[in-house]
């Protein structure tokens, strides 16, 4: 660092500030506000103290303690290293290839994945800002008419704030219908099918509460779906002969978009629906189940559902009556999920085919009444489970006959306030899939403390012991370092 590598901003400052005489950390802070530097430079009281103890540390300064009128204060001193350090850091600042950058832009680049009438009024927040800055600026280059080298600098950042000022002005010109040929359709969605999901645009669009018109064609045949606020109003569908769908045709001619494989896409929220188009009366979430539902091969599917091995769990309980519409079949894979099973193992449950589970999976995941589930969540069920079922199945041999399930019944009974049931020797779990795991880790070790109680009330504590041994030794391992993260093996009431 000696050589002025590695310097920061601020570390170059306070250097180039002590270079003038010794100071303590409140004189800097007051140089800064003085000289307006905090105008042109990013800099906090804490950025100062912290530069201050970097730099005492590597040696580019030394501190000594003063006592005034009032507290003892640190008084720092440059070191000759420091002042090396100095000018090879000015060398590097002042030849320096680093292009200027604004984080500004970043909100202008995402601008097109907001309302239109939102981003308007977000710019003209800072269009106002930025009127603000430029009269502060002028100020400080009244105060700074003495000193060129702090005139240079406030004249640059005084030429920054007036070009963003008319590049905003350009921007927000476009935005209300006044033409400005440069910013032409910068609110405009495009993009291919083959890079985008259309589940994940239509959902942007409704998270958005965009108003607007989607468009999407093949090069033959264009559906359009216009929405307002983010809800789906009507849509049109055009064959590759140019001809108009007829109404009760244009929803499956929609949904049959979802099973498009190749195509381009445009949302303009300047366009609104077309004449004639057909009226929708669904939610998005409908929509998107009623899309998915048409969607026949694994390469879309696997967007969602990556292999048989994925797991999902439930979005809490949903009422599944009213516009959602089940069928059957989607109906029994959704309460098969419990957080644990795999695409394999409910395909089982429920006497379907990976490829038709995975297709429900699918739908009802772009839906959002499912979401993939949390590794660690899955460990801690599946953890619980084989913990509390060998337990269960190792008091056999001490019950009064094989259909003696009152052990069973009695855990129940105490844990009637708990999101879990014994049923016969299997567990039902119905905790919240939304709960926390550290919350759900609770709830698994009260259940295991009422279960481990009446184990030791009905059948001794050196029978509880020797059970739990033995369980212990059944555990996949993999499963015991989450039983013993969480505790569940020292569960008590």
């Amino acid at each position: 660092m000696e050589d002025g590598r590695g310097l920061t901003r601020n570390d170059l400052l306070v250097l180039g500030l002590l270079l003038d005489r010794p100071m303590h950390g409140y004189e800097i802070l007051q140089q800064i506000r003085a000289a307006d530097i905090d105008l042109w430079l990013a800099i906090s009281p804490a950025a100062v103290y912290y530069s201050l103890s970097k730099l005492h540390r590597r040696g580019l300064v030394t501190e000594t303690r003063a006592r005034g009128e009032g507290p003892e204060r640190s008084i720092y001193h440059l070191t000759d290293r420091g002042r090396q350090a100095f000018f090879a850091g000015m060398e590097e600042a002042l030849a320096s290839q680093e292009p200027n950058r604004s984080d500004y832009d970043l909100g202008v680049y995402f601008l097109n994945k907001l309302p239109q009438e939102q981003a308007l009024s977000l710019l003209q927040q800072r269009l106002e800002f930025l009127r603000r800055r430029e009269a502060e600026v002028s100020q400080a280059r009244q105060r700074a008419a003495s000193d060129p080298l702090r005139c240079a600098i406030l004249s640059r950042v005084a030429t920054c704030v007036r070009t963003e000022q008319a590049w905003l002005e350009g921007i927000i010109r476009h935005l209300r219908g006044e033409e400005v040929q440069e910013y032409r359709g910068m609110m405009l969605l495009t993009g291919d099918l083959r890079d985008f999901h259309l589940p994940d645009l239509i959902k942007l669009i409704a998270s958005g509460r965009h108003s607007g018109t989607l468009t999407v064609t093949d090069g033959a045949s264009v559906r359009s779906l216009s929405f307002h606020g983010g809800r789906p109003v009507c849509a049109t569908a055009q064959g590759p002969d140019g001809e108009v769908r007829a109404p009760e045709h244009v929803l499956n001619d929609i949904c049959d978009l979802f099973r498009w494989q190749e195509g381009t896409f445009t949302f303009d929220q300047r366009v609104g629906p077309q004449e004639g188009c057909t009226v929708l009366q669904l939610s998005t979430e409908a929509l998107l189940l009623a899309g998915a539902r048409w969607v026949d091969n694994w390469m879309t599917i696997q967007r969602v559902v990556p292999s048989a091995e994925a797991i999902f769990e439930r979005r809490g309980e949903v009422d599944l009556s009213g516009e959602w519409r089940l069928t059957p079949e989607e109906q029994a894979v959704w309460q098969a999920l419990d957080g644990i099973r795999d695409v394999s193992e409910v395909a089982r449950a429920c006497d379907l085919t990976e490829f038709e589970t995975s297709k429900i999976l699918y739908g009802l995941s772009i839906a959002g009444l499912i979401r993939p589930g949390d590794v660690e969540k899955v460990r801690l069920r599946r953890a619980f489970r084989e913990f509390t079922e060998l337990l269960c199945r190792a008091t056999r041999p001490y019950r009064a006959s094989p259909d003696d399930f009152s052990c069973e019944e009695e855990v129940n009974r105490r844990a009637a306030d708990l999101p879990i049931q014994f049923n016969r020797s299997r567990i039902e779990d119905r905790t919240d899939p939304a709960m926390r795991t550290e919350e759900l880790a609770e709830v698994y070790r009260r259940f295991l403390g009422i279960q481990k109680e009446v184990v030791r009330e009905r059948f001794g504590e050196t029978v509880l012991r020797r059970l739990l041994q033995q369980v212990v030794s059944q555990i996949n391992p993999s499963l015991m370092e989450t039983i013993q993260r969480y505790q569940l093996n020292g569960a008590r009431i």
